[in-house]
């Protein structure tokens, strides 16, 4: 049917760039934390209030990728498919997508489900319960991590510094840039998944 071989190679190469374009266009990236099995939820065995807003609803903002570093913001647009996490209490916060100006000013761009999770239920082991809850919302590049809730255990405190973003009242959808509350220096133990 073909006369020759480079006939034969071109069709073989265009096939295959036809078969391997879509799987490299799906790939998942992730930023925020390194959610992995072997990091502690360090002192978080239990629940942690809004640092200076004890009491009140705030949204926390990762600001500081644990494991990391440099991958606190969505590298890309695409739709959040999963929020991977490691909590040391049980608890729950709404997602909500977040962006940060170079002021540390903050305005909500996505709100997302309500997330409940389980935390430990060996704190002392070697290992650590990640858990996984698929989702499914717009992201797009820039945008920063962020929970709404009066506290959470999804922390690893053992720093200092401003490695969690605290803005009271919390940020809602809607609103212009709110200036930063207060910062707090655990690290957030979550991680999104973009597809």
């Amino acid at each position: 049917m073909f006369k020759n071989a480079k006939t034969i190679t071109a069709l073989a190469v265009a096939v295959a760039a036809l078969v391997g374009g879509p799987a490299t266009a799906s790939a998942a990236t992730s930023f925020g934390a390194d959610v992995e099995p072997n990091v502690q939820p360090s002192n978080a065995g239990s629940p942690h209030k809004c640092n200076g807003f004890e009491g009140k609803t705030c949204t926390w903002v990762l600001n500081d990728a644990y494991g990391a570093p440099g991958h606190e913001k969505a590298p890309k647009d695409g739709e959040l498919k999963q929020i991977k996490l490691i909590a040391g209490a049980p608890g729950s916060f709404k997602l909500q997508l977040v962006k940060v100006n170079n002021k540390q000013k903050a305005k909500v761009v996505t709100q997302g489900p309500r997330i409940r999770y389980q935390g430990q239920t060996n704190p002392n082991a070697n290992t650590y319960k990640v858990e996984k809850f698929d989702v499914s919302v717009p992201v797009h590049e820039g945008e920063q991590l962020a929970i709404k809730t009066k506290q959470t255990s999804t922390l690893r405190c053992s720093s200092g510094g401003d490695n969690t973003l605290l803005y009271n009242p919390a940020l809602k959808v809607g609103n212009t840039l709110q200036s930063l509350g207060s910062d707090d220096g655990c690290w957030m133990l979550i991680e999104g998944v973009i597809k």
